[in-house]
């Protein structure tokens, strides 16, 4: 992903957001009836107040996170009697790779907010496809437009994945697609990307978050979801990625091998494989962090409160080009994935403004493009019910 350029782009999918500030909402006012609770029991016992932990996991540049937090804060501090604000401790997650810097000084920028609301902060630049919080430590987590990538970290050549279902006679197969959603891919591909890696991934993930929640604590997650016609135009053609690149080929503009090796390595999932995913959580299991040899299935105490897909429009902002927006966000996702294939920089410059054509050709200037997003809201309970392998 260009990390600069997404930074600028993101506004464009920030719709997402809006659409679920109601599931934001009603987390922050449960938990901040859990606080209440819990107060009055530290009041009764003279103990300090406890400073809750929120996460954001996926912080990218920290715009989008902090529009969303300081909605969740706002809700949160609504929701109760206190004379002043719930002490709060934020930890922002992303990717190693990504720009520690830009996302310090987004939140640098906010720094009468944090102090206003009583909010302390860290940032942390690790995968959340790993442990990251010690057990039983966090009251909030929410995560946006994350989820669909998959855990790639182990992987030495990301092209392995793409050759997942295809023998060596049918290498041809690999000319017809750079994500595996496109309706040009090899079914059998498709399939085999659901069950071995995208239920897989989500379902880790779920479980190393249940072990960090705390009991009632609660996770808000959005993803982007199938179908979006970034993948699947309505024409009902390959993504505006595949053909740009086979165009190029065809002109002698860019090498077969470039497209052969080229893959997007996201699964964008439907409400049932986010459900899939979710019962799959359940069964993995998580080595304990204290005692050596012992593991435990935390997944088995979440409980599904909330999951359902929705629609929104990815477009330009009002002032700017509604397609020539949409495909700089585009872009700003997908030509590392041309770069990772090996693609000089010629090649690379030639394909982005044959996609950006493509864009033009087959997206409406009207409408901007139709986008799908799977939204989760999970909870963690005290004990699995007996017999169920699920949490009561």
């Amino acid at each position: 992903m260009e990390l600069d350029a997404y930074a600028r782009t993101s506004k464009n999918q920030y719709a997402a957001h809006e659409k679920t500030r109601h599931l934001l909402q009603s987390s922050m006012e449960r938990l901040a009836r859990r606080c209440h609770f819990e107060d009055q029991g530290s009041c009764m016992d003279a103990a300090p107040r406890r400073r809750r932990h929120i996460v954001d996991l996926g912080s990218a540049d920290g715009t989008s996170s902090m529009a969303t937090l300081q909605f969740a804060v706002a809700s949160l501090n609504q929701a109760t009697d206190d004379d002043g604000p719930i002490p709060l401790h934020v930890t922002f997650e992303e990717h190693p790779a990504s720009d520690e810097k830009k996302l310090r000084t987004t939140l640098d920028h906010h720094d009468d907010w944090f102090k206003r609301n009583d909010i302390t902060r860290t940032i942390t630049m690790r995968s959340f496809y790993e442990p990251l919080f010690q057990p039983e430590s966090i009251d909030f987590l929410m995560s946006y437009i994350c989820l669909h990538w998959l855990d790639s970290s182990a992987l030495d050549d990301i092209a392995t994945w793409k050759r997942l279902g295809i023998d060596s006679h049918q290498q041809e197969l690999l000319l017809k697609f750079t994500k595996v959603n496109e309706s040009s891919a090899p079914e059998n591909v498709r399939e085999q990307w659901r069950t071995e890696l995208a239920h897989r991934h989500l379902a880790k993930f779920l479980a190393f978050r249940a072990n960090e929640l705390l009991p009632g604590a609660e996770a808000v997650l959005v993803m982007v979801g199938h179908p979006h016609r970034f993948v699947t135009p309505e024409d009902g053609g390959p993504g505006p990625l595949t053909r740009a690149m086979a165009r190029c080929i065809a002109r002698g503009d860019m090498r077969e091998d470039v497209l052969r090796r080229t893959i997007v390595p996201y699964f964008l999932r439907t409400e049932e494989d986010a459900r899939a995913a979710f019962n799959l959580a359940a069964n993995i299991e998580v080595p304990s962090s204290t005692s050596a040899g012992l593991s435990s299935r935390p997944g088995a105490l979440l409980e599904l409160i909330d999951c359902h897909s929705f629609e929104t429009i990815t477009a330009g902002s009002d002032d700017d080009d509604v397609i020539g927006g949409a495909f700089d966000l585009f872009w700003s996702i997908h030509s590392n994935s041309v770069i990772s294939a090996g693609a000089t920089t010629d090649e690379l410059n030639i394909l982005k403004e044959e996609t950006k054509q493509i864009f033009y050709e087959i997206y409406d200037a009207k409408e901007g493009i139709l986008s799908t997003f799977v939204a989760l809201v999970v909870r963690k309970r005290t004990r699995v019910q007996w017999g169920t392998g699920r949490s009561t």
